[in-house]
């Protein structure tokens, strides 16, 4: 008799509730998304992207300045090449602890907030990092309710409202 006593107290410690089918488990939310929207790019925004490397290219030049011009083209040939790239498409699976991406895992605790940004061209969940070179991990939800990802998040980390940077703002205004 003291067995079953011992048993049923080890499975109340544990949040079982009886006669309900509520149990207090992990919530884990997974799906797959593209790493980033991949935007509709003209032909002129390459030859745009070109006329102003050469344009900088030149007045570098002109100021003989030639480290600048070499780093200008440079840039210019990296910016193209990010523009050209396609987006890889990863798994993501989020529980009240850990939030993997692909095979890297991230812990939770490591971030100190959060908050879902609901956007026309899909949601996003935006975690902000408590270390200094790695401010935030921006998420796409796809298809996921904004909702269940607050609940799952709920219990560890406090959704705090982010407001988008300069930076993130101007790589949207230029297709980024």
């Amino acid at each position: 008799m003291d067995e079953i006593l011992l048993i049923v107290s080890r499975v109340a410690d544990q949040g079982i509730l009886f006669g309900n089918s509520k149990t207090t488990h992990m919530q884990t939310l997974e799906w797959q998304a593209q790493e980033f929207e991949q935007p509709e790019r003209h032909p002129n925004w390459f030859v745009s992207l070109w006329i102003l490397a050469a344009a900088l290219v030149v007045g570098a030049v002109i100021l003989k300045s030639y480290l600048l011009a070499v780093f200008i083209a440079i840039s210019a040939g990296v910016i193209n090449i990010y523009a050209l790239k396609e987006p890889h498409h990863y798994t993501f699976i989020l529980d009240t602890e850990t939030l993997s991406v692909g095979s890297k895992k991230y812990n939770l605790a490591d971030f100190t907030h959060f908050w879902i940004f609901e956007r026309e061209n899909g949601n996003f969940l935006v975690l902000e990092g408590k270390k200094i070179l790695n401010p935030h991990l921006e998420i796409p939800l796809a298809n996921i309710n904004p909702d269940l990802v607050r609940n799952t998040l709920a219990n560890s980390l406090e959704e705090k409202e982010i407001e988008e940077s300069l930076i993130d703002l101007l790589a949207k205004k230029l297709k980024f």
